[in-house]
């Protein structure tokens, strides 16, 4: 008979398979040192010959174990029935509850087949658990966990702005950097004094949507840093008041680049990754233009206390993608 060790590691196994090899996404495990809410995190890709990051991140708890766990009932022929425990699912739903992210649980039954078992999918923020047994979750027998399941999980973390129009950002006047013409004026310092005024506004560092933003150095060395033009610079500089009044106003949010993953101490993840923020800026001095914002996330997450998970976004940078191409 397989141990439960042997079970788990066929399970990870399974979804590892399915999200590396036929999805191109990407596969985090936890360290299953204790039984948790979580073994791992699915980072979300979109495209197969150089796969983007969408920003989605999906929290997978898998279960192994046909003869163990699976106990299917002639009232509910269209389900697969886990049988956890009432006290296990009473202990593992708040905490579901508590991810910053769609949750889901995935069943392997290794006792059809334990070199390519199936699978299945629930969402744990669904109304999943049987009426009639408050120890047995539902799982419908449609939603195998496959190839064609990618599309179920980019809709579980929702749709892009890529799906919309860009919002329109209108400046006035009395919002743009504020130049000084002489012999001893710099611009640098009138940007460096815009730059301060905006940091100590913190009814200008927030969006909405994704909360605080940190206006600090990080953003300031990020734009002046050795190595970028002095017109990319200076470009950078006179799109702040656009940066600006983009967060204040919410525009709709992109997600940039390949998410990372770095393992901390108690069995912590921090995953750094960026936000785009873009809208057609209106100028009242020249002609509109598309202006894309970026912002640094790093979220991280305790597997052991969800209530632990915290967020911090910096501002990062500012430019105009139509006037060339610019990594971050």
């Amino acid at each position: 008979m397989t141990n439960n060790r042997v079970k788990e590691r066929i399970g990870i196994n399974r979804v590892t398979n399915i999200v590396e090899v036929f999805w191109e996404s990407g596969w985090q495990d936890y360290d299953s040192q204790n039984d948790d809410a979580i073994d791992g995190i699915i980072l979300m890709r979109r495209g197969s010959k150089s796969p983007t990051d969408t920003g989605g991140v999906v929290f997978v708890q898998v279960k192994c174990g046909g003869n163990g766990y699976r106990r299917d009932q002639q009232q509910f022929p269209d389900h697969i029935c886990l049988n956890l425990g009432k006290e296990y699912l009473d202990s593992h739903f708040p905490r579901w509850d508590k991810v910053p992210g769609p949750a889901i649980l995935v069943f392997v039954d290794d006792t059809v087949c334990r070199a390519n078992p199936p699978a299945w999918w629930v969402n744990l923020r669904s109304d999943c658990r049987s009426p009639t047994n408050e120890g047995v979750l539902l799982i419908p027998k449609k939603q195998r966990f496959g190839h064609h399941a990618k599309g179920d999980f980019h809709k579980l973390c929702g749709a892009g702005p890529q799906d919309r129009l860009l919002p329109t950002v209108r400046l006035n006047k009395e919002d743009l950097l504020t130049i000084g013409l002489g012999k001893n004026e710099s611009l640098r310092n009138d940007a460096w004094s815009f730059y301060k005024q905006w940091r100590d506004s913190q009814d200008d560092c927030v969006h909405d949507k994704l909360g605080e933003i940190l206006v600090n150095r990080v953003g300031w060395k990020h734009i002046t840093r050795i190595g970028r033009s002095h017109e990319r610079i200076i470009n950078s500089w006179m799109l702040l008041p656009a940066a600006r009044q983009m967060i204040i106003q919410n525009a709709s949010t992109a997600y940039l680049g390949h998410a990372r993953v770095l393992d901390l101490p108690a069995g912590e993840k921090k995953i750094v990754d960026y936000l785009g923020l873009r809208a057609k800026v209106v100028f009242p001095h020249r002609h509109h233009s598309v202006v894309q914002v970026v912002l640094k996330r790093q979220r991280v997450v305790n597997k052991n206390d969800l209530e632990k998970e915290s967020q911090k976004i910096w501002f990062y940078s500012v430019y105009e993608p139509r006037r060339g191409m610019e990594g971050l």
